[in-house]
């Protein structure tokens, strides 16, 4: 039977229904949500409502359902997790990938380690998957992603952030700005200060991973003049298993893929901040 075909029946079927009863539940995904909630701590969840009950896994708190036609048999199958800032612990089970037709899982705002499975940030990379996992500590995420920006030869300007640092915190969802300025007409110093939240750094997790980023130089330059004393860009990463890297460039030069990657750093600056403050010095600016 054609895809138009098997569509078209299973919306006749459903209309029929009128949903009043749905096919049987598959037995492997019940068990990959009891497992999921196992491991993620789920006595201990905000909300678990049905959760482990003899009732439909469809009738659990955050779980959604849909229908599909499994080797020729329509069987209601486990499409959406929402468990958003839920109180999970723990890790993600390899039994999650007993969800094979899962479509999006938030798990944002929780406190989880351990790995994303790689196949679905796959699926997720090519747009057949939609997942939020932001504010957790995954150790093949990155976590946390700081930018420093020095102009060789300048210590500092009024009105110009010539030495600044941005640190952005996906545990906290919060970044840091600070920048050595002067005071106006002399060249005492201070550090403006500015904080904000931050976007999420799960997609430039997947980006960086693209370009290759763990495998870059530590460091770029012209490549025959040898280093300037303009413009120092530095961008450093840190995964969930406490890894990093840093990468530092001079007057932007360097592989095309590590002009992208640092510019992707540099996007993720908040356009706007919350509070602006000033004090004696800047901690962590060059």
């Amino acid at each position: 039977m054609s895809v138009l075909k098997q569509s078209l029946a299973l919306a006749i079927a459903l209309a029929v229904n009128g949903m009043a009863q749905r096919p049987p539940t598959r037995p492997d995904e019940r068990q990959a949500l009891l497992d999921f909630y196992k491991a993620t701590d789920g006595d201990h969840w905000k909300q678990k409502e049905g959760w482990g009950t003899a009732t439909s896994s469809c009738g659990w708190y955050g779980v959604h359902c849909g229908t599909a036609i499994v080797r020729g048999a329509y069987l209601t199958v486990v499409e959406r997790l929402d468990l958003d800032d839920n109180n999970l612990r723990g890790s993600l089970p390899a039994s999650v990938r007993a969800l094979p037709h899962l479509k999006a899982l938030n798990i944002a705002r929780n406190h989880l380690s351990g790995s994303v499975p790689e196949e679905l940030l796959q699926r997720w990379d090519t747009n057949q998957f939609e997942f939020d996992g932001s504010g957790n500590t995954f150790s093949n995420l990155i976590v946390r992603a700081k930018v420093e920006w020095t102009a060789g030869g300048v210590l500092c300007a009024e009105n110009e952030d010539v030495r600044y640092s941005v640190e952005l915190d996906e545990s906290t969802g919060r970044a840091l700005f600070q920048s050595i300025r002067c005071r106006k007409g002399s060249r005492r110093t201070y550090c403006l200060v500015r904080e904000g939240r931050a976007p999420s750094l799960t997609r430039l997790s997947r980006a960086l991973a693209s370009l290759g980023f763990s495998k870059f130089l530590s460091e770029y330059d012209y490549a025959f003049i040898g280093k300037t004393h303009g413009l120092s860009l530095t961008t450093t990463a840190v995964w969930g298993d406490k890894s990093s890297k840093a990468v530092e460039s001079y007057d932007r030069q360097g592989p095309i893929q590590v002009w992208v990657a640092q510019e992707l750093f540099l996007s993720l600056t908040p356009a706007e901040w919350e509070r602006e403050f000033e004090k004696p010095k800047c901690e962590g600016v060059r």
